[in-house]
């Protein structure tokens, strides 16, 4: 099996590089990731400027050379599959992310987004986010995250990963011991509730930075962002299309003809 690793918090991040330490018995590991973080980048790629490509060992598996590329982590797995690999990878890996990606934060997640590019050339592709107080986390805390990620990774193997799909995955927070299981749920819908602060007034403007505190507007009790919070290792297949099919359904084929 050929694997391509990547994330959105830097080619350094550990929860990269417990990842790959986890998945690298699987095959061949073949490394693309964003040389500077790149939270919350979401799906957006370079396009007026180049993309530089540079050798990188990473020191915490054993000397595994890695790519590190000056864009976002949609360019890396783009890039990477078009230009920078012998061959199509197998499955592409992206993260384990500092932070849960729940909601509609998968959204705004790079993590996400670079699984979502593998998707998007066919290729089955899961991410992988580690739920964190205050969004930190310590070494320690990725090693013990990646050995849920591989066994979730292994049943989804042995399920059977079918050409383009996508599977977010979230692992709770570790500090109350194993995780209370793993559930496959819907992602949620729910509003996010956050605020920005109002950092200086100036003749020039206003400045505002968004807070690090948020939270969820009533999540159904089913979805990823309850179950996560109860403890589970969440499994959420999404898909590339954001095709309403029910609302489509509605529109009748003549619909235009009224105006």
């Amino acid at each position: 099996m050929f694997l391509l690793l990547s994330n959105d918090d830097g080619i350094t991040a550990p929860g990269l590089s417990a990842l790959v330490g986890a998945v690298r018995d699987l095959g061949d590991v073949a490394i693309a990731a964003p040389d500077s973080p790149q939270s919350a980048m979401a799906h957006s790629i370079t396009l007026h400027q180049p993309l530089t490509v540079k050798r990188v060992a990473l020191m915490n598996v054993g000397g595994i050379e890695g790519m590190a590329i000056d864009g976002r982590p949609a360019d890396c797995v783009r890039l990477a599959v078009r230009n920078l690999l012998p061959q199509t990878p197998d499955v592409v890996l992206s993260g384990i992310n500092a932070g849960a990606n729940v909601g509609v934060n998968v959204f705004y997640s790079g993590t996400v987004a670079a699984a979502a590019e593998g998707a998007m050339f066919g290729i089955p592709s899961v991410a992988f986010s580690l739920a964190m107080e205050n969004g930190r986390g310590n070494p320690e805390a990725f090693q013990e995250a990646a050995k849920h990620c591989r066994r979730v990774l292994d049943g989804l193997l042995q399920r059977g990963l079918p050409p383009g799909e996508l599977v977010n995955v979230n692992i709770p927070l570790l500090r109350d011991g194993a995780p209370r299981g793993v559930r496959v749920c819907e992602q949620s819908d729910a509003e996010v509730l956050d605020r920005y602060v109002l950092e200086e007034s100036t003749p020039a403007g206003d400045r505002y930075r968004i807070g690090e505190e948020y939270d969820f507007h009533e999540p159904h009790h089913s979805s990823d962002v309850v179950l996560l919070r109860e403890g589970y290792i969440t499994v959420t297949p999404l898909r590339i299309s954001l095709t309403d099919q029910e609302k489509l359904r509605d529109f009748p084929a003549d619909w235009l003809s009224s105006f």
